[in-house]
C-alpha cells in the first residue's frame, strides 16, 4: 500500500458496470493525484515512479523467503521454480498499482480477486524452496483488499484470507514454530486495518473541512451577492421610476436619469462578477456617496457623513461599515416609508436612524438583516434594533453596530 494514500469512506457501492472509464476508484497514493482516488486507467509516465517507490518500499521485507530460498537445501528446480514465482509476485503486486482496473466492465472487486488468484499462485511456487518463509507474502495480498476498497468488501475477505493462512500454518507440522506463523499473520491484519481505520477517519475530517468550507463560501456570497443586489436594484428602480415620471415634463432630465440607471446597472454587474470570484471589498468612503445618491433618488432628507472623515478608519471595519451601511440605507428605502435618514460613523460604531414606521410587533429579520447579523458576529461586534422615537405615532428605526 503506497504511503499517504488517501481513502474514500463508507458510501454506495456503485452497480457493476457503472463506473466512469476516466473516473477514480476508491484509494490513490498522496501526491500526483488530487482526487483522493486510485486511476481506473494505467498510470501516466510522470506518475509512475513516486506510486512505484511508495508501493515497492515494502518489498524489502521479501528479501527473507528470497534468502532462504537461495540458501537452502532444496533442488535447484525448485530454487529456479520459487525465485520465478517471487519474481512474478513482485510483477503482478506492482502492476496492480500501475493498473488497478484492468477489466474496467468487471466489477473492482473481480479485478482484486483475479490479481489475488494470480498472486497465491505464484506463492505456491515459492513453498517447495521457501517452505514456511512464504508466509511473508500475506500482508501484500491482505493490501490490495483493505486499501483500495470499503471496509465491508475488504475487512471479510481479508479476514478470510487470514483464517485461511492461519489454518494452513496450524495443520503444518512445523513444531514451536506454529506460534510464529500465526501472530504475525494476525498482527499483519490487525495493523492494516488500524491503519485503514485511521486513515479513513481523517480522510472523513478533511471532506467534512472541505465541506464546511465550502458551505461558509456559498453563505458568504449569497450575503454579499443578496447585499450587492438589493441595494442596487432598489436604487435602479427608483431612477427608473423617477424617469418615467420625467419623460414627458423633461425630457433631458429624464434621459439623464436614465443615463446614471444604465451605469449603475453596468456597475451592479461588474460588483456581481468581483463578489462572486470573491474579489468585491466596498469602500465606506464610496458607500457614503452611493448612500447619497439613494436617498436622493427616493426623495428621503439626510444627514450623512463626509466620505473622508471615514479615510483613517482601519481597512476591516471600513470594509464592515460599508457592508452594513449598504443594507441599512436599502432597508430605510424600501421598508421604512422615512422621510429622514441619519447617519453617525465613528472608529468603533455606526448608527442609522429613520423616522418611519418602526420594526412592528411582528417583525422578523430577512436575508440581508440575517446577512448583516452575520458579519457583524464574525468580526466580533454586536448589532441592535431599536426605535428611534418610541411612543411616537412614528417611532422609526435605529441600528447599531458596535465593534
Amino acid at each position: 500500500m503506497p504511503r499517504g494514500a488517501r481513502i474514500r469512506p463508507e458510501g454506495p457501492e456503485k452497480p457493476a458496470g457503472s463506473e466512469r472509464p476516466a473516473g477514480r476508484t476508491a484509494v490513490q497514493p498522496a501526491g500526483p493525484f488530487g482526487a483522493g482516488e486510485w486511476p481506473e486507467v494505467p498510470l501516466k509516465a510522470n506518475e509512475r515512479v513516486p506510486v512505484l517507490i511508495t508501493a515497492g518500499v515494502w518489498l524489502v521485507f521479501l528479501v527473507v523467503p528470497l534468502v532462504a530460498m537461495v540458501t537452502g537445501d532444496a533442488p535447484l528446480g525448485a530454487k529456479v521454480l520459487g525465485c520465478a514465482g517471487l519474481a512474478a509476485f513482485i510483477a503482478v503486486y506492482m502492476g496492480h498499482f500501475i493498473w488497478p482496473w484492468p477489466w474496467r466492465t468487471l466489477p473492482h472487486w473481480v479485478n482484486t480477486a483475479a490479481v489475488t488468484a494470480v498472486l497465491l499462485l505464484c506463492v505456491l511456487a515459492t513453498i517447495p524452496a521457501g517452505g514456511l518463509n512464504s508466509f511473508n507474502f500475506l500482508p501484500f495480498t491482505l493490501a490490495i483488499w483493505i486499501f483500495p476498497h470499503r471496509l465491508r468488501v475488504g475487512l471479510p475477505v481479508s479476514v478470510t484470507l487470514s483464517m485461511a493462512w492461519v489454518g494452513v500454518a496450524l495443520s503444518v507440522d512445523a513444531g514451536g514454530s506454529r506460534f510464529w506463523l500465526v501472530i504475525p499473520t494476525v498482527m499483519a491484519l490487525v495493523i492494516m486495518l488500524a491503519l485503514r481505520l485511521a486513515m479513513e477517519r481523517e480522510e472523513r475530517s478533511r471532506i467534512l473541512g472541505e465541506e464546511l468550507a465550502l458551505s461558509r463560501q456559498r453563505e458568504r456570497v449569497g450575503r454579499d451577492v443578496h447585499d450587492v443586489l438589493g441595494h442596487s436594484l432598489t436604487v435602479i428602480t427608483l431612477k427608473t421610476e423617477l424617469a418615467r415620471r420625467l419623460v414627458d415634463a423633461d425630457p433631458e432630465q429624464a434621459k439623464a436619469e436614465l443615463d446614471e440607471v444604465l451605469e449603475l446597472s453596468r456597475q451592479s454587474l461588474a460588483e456581481v462578477r468581483t463578489t462572486v470570484g470573491g474579489l468585491h471589498a466596498p469602500d465606506l468612503g464610496a458607500q457614503l456617496a452611493s448612500a447619497r445618491t439613494a436617498l436622493q433618488a427616493a426623495g428621503i432628507a439626510f444627514r450623512l457623513p463626509d466620505p473622508t472623515s471615514v479615510a483613517g478608519f482601519r481597512p476591516d471595519r471600513r470594509e464592515l461599515f460599508a457592508w452594513c451601511l449598504r443594507e441599512a440605507v436599502t432597508n430605510v428605502i424600501r421598508h421604512s416609508a422615512a422621510t429622514h435618514c441619519s447617519v453617525t460613523i465613528t472608529a468603533d460604531r455606526l448608527t442609522v436612524s429613520d423616522d418611519g414606521t418602526g420594526l412592528g410587533a411582528s417583525v422578523s429579520p430577512g436575508n440581508g438583516l440575517s446577512g448583516m447579523r452575520h458579519r457583524v458576529a464574525d468580526a466580533g461586534g454586536t448589532l441592535s434594533l431599536g426605535r428611534t422615537h418610541p411612543g411616537s405615532d412614528r417611532p422609526g428605526t435605529t441600528l447599531e453596530v458596535h465593534l
